[in-house]
């Protein structure tokens, strides 16, 4: 009785599949161009945003160039901010939740497009405050910091693959 649950059980999971290509969520590969190299733009190197934009796309399968005339497509980071604000007070006027945000605006420029096509990507998270437990609050901003910059990244990549 096993087996034939088990051989139904794969034939459905095989049909799921439809013929296409298995991807995991979230890695639809990058276009040709881009696959044939980056050139990365006004980004300082040792950042921890460019450490984690060159992790990006290396994972997605992109060669990192270090001459402009060898990439195929060239990435320019117009601008990159981090904000921390305040976004809630308690009833006696205490920081209870800080809100925390990362904004990156770039410009591709490919050979199909050589002026370039400028986007831009937001990502936003809260920090709730708590006065009793003031020892983790330094170490837990600096985790939602290098989260916002790797969903930052994951962003311009999914705004890569949407570039034509």
């Amino acid at each position: 009785m096993k087996i034939p649950l088990f051989f139904l059980s794969l034939v459905i999971l095989l049909a799921g599949c439809g013929g296409e290509l298995f991807h995991l969520r979230n890695s639809k590969p990058l276009n040709d161009l881009m696959r044939q190299g980056i050139y990365l733009h006004g980004v300082d190197p040792r950042s921890d945003f460019a450490i984690a934009l060159r992790e990006g796309l290396e994972d997605a399968g992109v060669s990192i160039k270090q001459d402009e005339k060898a990439a195929a497509t060239t990435l320019s980071i117009i601008s990159f901010k981090e904000n921390r604000s305040v976004s809630g007070y308690s009833s006696t006027r205490q920081v209870r939740e800080f809100s925390h945000s990362v904004s990156v605006n770039f410009r591709v420029k490919t050979p199909a497009t050589p002026e370039g096509v400028e986007r831009s990507v937001n990502a936003e998270r809260s920090q709730v405050y708590d006065g009793q437990y003031v020892l983790g609050t330094a170490e837990e901003e600096n985790v939602i910091k290098e989260e916002l910059r790797r969903e930052a990244v994951r962003l311009m990549l999914l705004r890569l693959q949407a570039i034509k």
